[in-house]
């Protein structure tokens, strides 16, 4: 490829090569522009697979090309050929975020700050981004997939790029996403992501976090093992707690620390909602620094909930980056009295209608009145009220909850799992709601086990593999998916020498 004329570009030099791509160096034949030309190594794969992979090309340029945001590289063309498919993207001059890492190890929160929240301000801007996809549909809302340290560029001045949109999900996409094909990079994949589950952008913040976990610590929540196995990866993003922070490196300030933390949390509900609001918590702990607010307190944070800035200063009670009220804003006894007096004649008030209300209802309702006869030792005339009941209606079950029974009932583990989801979020307050989320806490279980096992059989470990389908079997005796795994990981270990 060295001096291959591509378009209006010709390639100077070979930057990197995997296994989906390879990326080079080109300069414009008549402006004085460096790019970066990515290409397919589409020979590396069956016919089928190009088709796929072709597409998935084809989304990065139409995607990446309406991004425009200092923080994300820029794509500038896109060609097609005979022979293949080249992509002309903004070339960085300096090193990648993994490069740094290497060279220098853990890094200190005053060059690790600056880039983190430029990071953030990349991916809050491509998840509420609009665009057009190559279909001509409106959508909004990009989830990148990738986030690692090998896709932060840094330029000579630090400023930080976002880059590879390769595998981005698209709002509401499905139909690029191929049976057996879970892309990512498994050291900073969150643990739905990992499971094959739908992912949003809860995802990339999660993987973000695994990210700024590793510069600040110097090291990953969940490294590979010594042999290069990937099964504690896996397996510590799926189920273990990743190491406090503050444990593996103590000069961390506590503050920082919980709002790292709060990213890696399995559940995506407990993360950080949005880059946003992720973003806007470094900046109020950044202010507290700046205001001497107690960053290097060895207290831990406490209840960094929805609103990041809530770090208690406990020998106060006062939020940390928050000045301290006056001491007559503190005092709030007299406001306190007349808002309980007002509320308690809005209460009275509220009652007295409703006893007019109630009343007004007795003497619309149709009843049957009639005189009972008096029994010899009544001196009064009794009445017999009789009202008749109105039909109570059985509401038909929620089609969402049929189609989630059926998805299981199919094995289509992870579209249960998603409807069920979308079931408990719509009604919390319905009686089988903690019903429902105990059980997909154990499907989740189950379907990670299964996709584990799918990894290992993927890279030839029918040993790990047989494990994982033997735990899936016992959580579900029933599955014809992990009974028939099972059975070929057996007969896989039986062919090995």
């Amino acid at each position: 490829m060295i001096g291959k004329l591509i378009g209006n570009y010709r390639i100077t030099a070979e930057l990197a090569q995997g296994g989906m791509g390879a990326v080079y160096r080109g300069r414009h034949q008549n402006l004085p522009r460096e790019v970066v030309v990515k290409v397919i190594l589409l020979s590396s794969f069956p016919p089928g697979a190009q088709e796929h992979l072709k597409a998935r090309f084809v989304r990065e340029a139409y995607v990446q090309s309406q991004l425009d945001h200092p923080n994300i590289v820029r794509v500038f063309e896109f060609f097609t050929t005979e022979e293949n498919y080249y992509l002309v993207m903004e070339f960085v001059d300096g090193m990648s975020l993994r490069d740094l890492l290497k060279r220098r190890g853990a890094l200190d929160q005053t060059i690790a700050l600056p880039l983190f929240k430029q990071a953030l301000g990349a991916i809050a801007y491509a998840h509420d981004f609009r665009y057009v996809d190559e279909g001509g549909r409106h959508l909004t809302g990009v989830t990148h997939r990738d986030i690692k340290p090998a896709n932060l560029l840094l330029d000579g001045m630090a400023r930080l790029k976002l880059t590879d949109f390769g595998i981005v999900k698209l709002s509401g996409e499905s139909s690029m996403t191929q049976s057996g094909f879970n892309p990512g990079t498994h050291a900073y994949m969150s643990p739905e992501q990992i499971r094959g589950d739908e992912v949003d952008s809860r995802s990339d913040i999660y993987s973000l976090g695994v990210t700024f976990y590793e510069a600040l610590a110097g090291r990953l929540p969940f490294p590979p093992s010594d042999t290069g196995s990937e099964y504690e990866v896996l397996k510590g993003h799926m189920e273990l707690a990743p190491p406090p922070l503050l444990e593996v490196r103590p000069t961390v300030p506590p503050a920082l620390a919980g709002l790292v933390m709060r990213a890696l949390q399995k559940d995506p509900a407990d993360r950080w909602q949005k880059a946003e609001e992720w973003l806007d918590a470094l900046l109020a702990y950044e202010h507290g620094a700046s205001m001497g607010y107690g960053t290097e307190s060895a207290a831990a944070p406490i209840n960094i909930g929805s609103q990041p800035q809530v770090t208690e200063r406990l020998s106060e009670g006062i939020p940390s980056g928050v000045p301290a009220m006056p001491s007559r804003q503190r005092s709030g006894i007299m406001p306190l009295v007349v808002v309980a007096t007002v509320v308690l004649v809005l209460i009275g008030v509220a009652t007295a209608g409703y006893l007019v209300l109630l009343k007004s209802s007795r003497r619309t309702q149709n009843v049957n009145i009639s005189s009972a006869t008096p029994s010899p030792s009544a001196a009064t005339t009794t009445a017999t009220v009789t009202i008749t009941a109105t039909p109570v209606t059985v509401a038909p079950e929620d089609e969402r909850l049929r189609q989630a029974r059926q998805a299981e009932q199919d094995e289509r583990y992870a579209e249960a799992i998603k409807l069920y989801r979308e079931y408990v979020d719509a009604n919390p307050k319905a009686a089988d709601a903690v019903t429902i989320s105990t059980h997909v806490s154990e499907l989740k279980d189950f379907a990670g086990r299964l996709q584990m096992a799918r990894v290992w059989m993927d890279q030839k470990d029918f040993a790990e593999a047989r494990k994982d389908y033997a735990a899936a079997l016992k959580l579900r005796p029933d599955s014809k998916v992990a009974r028939e795994g099972l059975a070929r990981a057996d007969a896989r270990l039986t062919r090995s020498p």
